[in-house]
């Protein structure tokens, strides 16, 4: 079992994986043996994961990019290719949140939020799926989707609407992509403990989420980590277009 979670031997490309959980989920994409190239929009983000990743001794490149330029996407690739000669893995870590409610959003909002968060998901993952094919096939997509994909979140509705997207996308491409060989699949993460919650969640909304999670604890990143390594990995080789809940049994507890 722990032969088949080994990514000796493979690429992964982390866009957003300067984050919170991007960062981590790179890391580990590197200790399971993966060498590792950082894309995201800041530059010294990208620099400190690098940094992180070599830090344990594990393979790593970075690539300043804006997913949302979709003509940037195929290049970030063909630099991906040039510097580590092939791409395996994809994991879409990108993402924002606007906090308003729907009848103040406007349409700006609303173009920004589907275009990082749906609109980037889908070519980041079309121009993977051509270097994936002209490999000869294979290859594995982690897309990072979200609770709000799956329950109605107040205040967030734009956000939600990209999210459920997500979950569609990655259906309907692990679908239309099994014949190549190309497994695409999610997670969408429970409440995490990291810098973000960390610093913006008032103790009220930490109570509540942990009074509508079973396991009544914020979930460790490793813990996501590690769901991202098993769907990237041959262990889940026979898993394609299904969404991975790391929650702590929010979503099974409708009552």
């Amino acid at each position: 079992m722990t032969d088949s979670l080994d990514l000796g031997g493979r690429v992964a490309l982390a866009i957003g994986g300067s984050g919170g959980i991007g960062g981590a989920i790179g890391r580990g994409f590197a200790k399971a043996g993966a060498k590792v190239a950082v894309a995201s929009r800041n530059g010294g983000k990208v620099d400190e994961a690098v940094a992180a990743i070599e830090a344990q001794g594990g393979v790593a490149s970075g690539h300043v990019c804006d997913a949302t330029d979709i003509g940037a996407l195929a290049p970030l690739i063909d630099e991906v290719v040039e510097a580590h000669g092939r791409l395996d893995i994809l994991l879409n870590c990108q993402g924002i949140n606007i906090f308003k409610p729907a009848s103040e959003m406007t349409a700006e909002d609303y173009d920004t939020l589907m275009g990082i968060n749906l609109r980037s998901v889908f070519f980041a993952s079309q121009a993977a799926h051509a270097r994936f094919r002209a490999q000869g096939g294979g290859g594995a997509i982690v897309n990072i989707a979200s609770l709000s994909g799956h329950r109605g979140w107040p205040g967030a509705v734009v956000y939600g609407v990209s999210k459920h997207g997500v979950l569609g996308l990655t259906r309907s491409l692990a679908v239309e992509w099994a014949d190549d060989g190309v497994r695409v699949n999610s997670i969408s993460p429970g409440f995490f403990m990291t810098e973000i919650n960390r610093d913006r969640m008032g103790e009220e909304r930490k109570a509540k989420a942990m009074s509508r999670t079973p396991m009544n604890r914020f979930g460790d990143v490793e813990e996501l980590v590690a769901a991202a390594v098993y769907l990237a990995s041959d262990a889940a080789r026979y898993v394609t277009g299904t969404d991975l809940a790391v929650d702590g049994g929010y979503l099974a507890a409708g009552i």
